[in-house]
């Protein structure tokens, strides 16, 4: 026999016991839950008594799961009920102190858990910690808001500079002044490369974003630009990928050496396609063709946005088209 035990092939093998079945909870790293059809706690794992620095479980057996919450979060939870007991497993991220009030963030799934006759008898609730996380992205978005704000004044203080040297030369004070234009156009435009509330109008974001790095040897043209909305994520991923592509046209391409630019936008089958057609009078350099950091962080950003970027270059120009699904 090996050291094993056979089972005959048509007997039934004993379900796992309540004592067992807690146990394989409490290794656990989250913190794993069961409410009552009128949303109250009836067990809680070890683990997530440590998570929650709650001392003894008879201290919250019985409690309202939302009361455990802070105010701005506890309809959330009442939601998630009847959502849950629809079949659907509900997930969210919200805010909420240990029982000592240490800070936390959870990210939380709350899923129908039925009876032997299938019958709903609850639901599971399993919180896991992601407070190091939220706070790595937090001080990821304070950067980028320290960024935006620095460069928005480096922008104006170039811009005042300009108007203040040509001060009574009626020709240079003309272009300083234009110059300055462009520079705040320029400003705006660069804030939404980082700004989570970029515009979600298609016809609104792309020229503010193109715009400022027009000039009289490349004419930009916006074509077909249907008014549509894109999620919040597409638009932030559009941002920094048209952006990208303006950049590097101002340093290799169409906007220093001469040209045009042709921006479009279609919609087919729930799909957007938007098309960046460069010209430039001369061949751009090979390098800027083969790909650099900036390249390869367009590829890298459409794919965390669940879309993609194709290039097509030739020796004059560059045809990229960005596609993202629609939000239902």
């Amino acid at each position: 026999m090996n050291g094993l035990i056979a089972f005959p092939r048509h007997t039934a093998v004993s379900a796992l016991s309540a004592a067992s079945l807690a146990s394989a909870l409490d290794q656990s790293v989250d913190c794993v839950k069961l409410v009552s059809l009128d949303g109250k706690i009836e067990y809680m794992n070890s683990n997530g008594l440590c998570a929650l620095e709650i001392d003894d479980f008879c201290s919250v057996q019985g409690t309202a799961w939302a009361d455990m919450w802070p105010a701005d979060a506890r309809q959330t939870i009442i939601d998630s009920f009847p959502e849950a007991a629809a079949g659907k497993t509900v997930q969210f991220c919200a805010y909420s102190p240990t029982a000592k009030g240490t800070p936390r963030w959870w990210d939380v799934t709350v899923s129908p858990v039925t009876n032997d006759l299938g019958a709903l008898a609850g639901f599971l609730a399993v919180s896991r910690d992601v407070t190091a996380n939220h706070n790595s992205q937090d001080a990821l978005r304070i950067a980028a808001a320290e960024m935006k704000h620095r460069l928005k004044n480096t922008y104006q203080t170039i811009a005042s500079l300009m108007i203040m040297v040509a001060r009574g030369n009626s020709v240079q004070e003309g272009f300083a002044r234009e110059m300055a234009d462009r520079l705040g156009a320029l400003s705006r435009a660069q804030s939404l490369f980082t700004d989570d509330e970029a515009p979600c109008d298609l016809e609104i974001l792309i020229p503010a974003l193109v715009t400022p790095f027009g000039n009289d040897a490349c004419p930009i043209a916006f074509d077909a630009m249907p008014a549509v909305r894109i999620a919040q994520s597409q638009a932030d991923a559009i941002a920094l990928v048209i952006g990208e592509l303006a950049v590097n046209s101002a340093k290799h391409g169409a906007f220093i050496f001469g040209g045009a630019i042709n921006v479009s936008a279609v919609i087919q089958g729930g799909t957007v396609a938007i098309a960046w057609r460069e010209r430039c009078d001369r061949e751009i350099e090979r390098h800027a063709r083969e790909g650099g950091q900036g390249l390869k962080l367009m590829a890298q950003i459409m794919r965390a946005r669940q879309g993609t970027i194709v290039l097509n270059w030739e020796d004059h120009g560059v045809l990229a088209t960005l596609a993202f699904e629609l939000p239902v």
